[in-house]
């Protein structure tokens, strides 16, 4: 595992190939709505190869920091991940919202396994990004 591992594995589980996934966005409402909707656009540019938008639009100024912190690019790290992902789906299954700080859970299956991530959002300039990874 590369030194930005929770970049990685963010990356890696949005990811996905194969069956068009569903948007679990379109489950919400307002503000709600609009940090589903992060987790929806990593996979969509994972699907896309895109890790530009991932890193420009998506990830937090303190996580970016964080990345360079380490050594290395933000879009190298995607690049990385996106290229070793395996194949999975994504599901928003709660979001909470305090104030300008945001959790999602986000159900996904690894192989054969159920597992669930959280992901803590900070809003920026009025945007919802993530800004930690926590994997269970």
């Amino acid at each position: 595992m590369r030194s930005i591992a929770a970049l990685c594995l963010v990356a890696l589980a949005m990811a996905g190939c194969g069956a068009a996934p569903r948007d679990s966005a379109k489950e919400y409402k307002g503000d709600e709505r609009a940090v589903a909707a992060v987790v929806e656009r990593i996979e969509t540019a994972a699907r896309d190869n895109d890790s530009a938008v991932v890193c420009e639009r998506l990830l937090s100024s303190s996580l970016l920091a964080a990345v360079r912190k380490q050594g290395t690019t933000c879009r190298t790290g995607v690049k990385d991940a996106f290229r070793d992902a395996d194949s999975l789906d994504l599901t928003v299954d709660d979001v909470e919202i305090r104030s300008a700080r945001a959790t999602a859970k986000v159900g996904y299956r690894s192989g054969s396994k159920d597992k669930t991530m959280t992901l803590e959002l900070d809003r920026e300039g009025g945007t919802w990004k993530i800004s930690t990874i926590v994997l269970s």
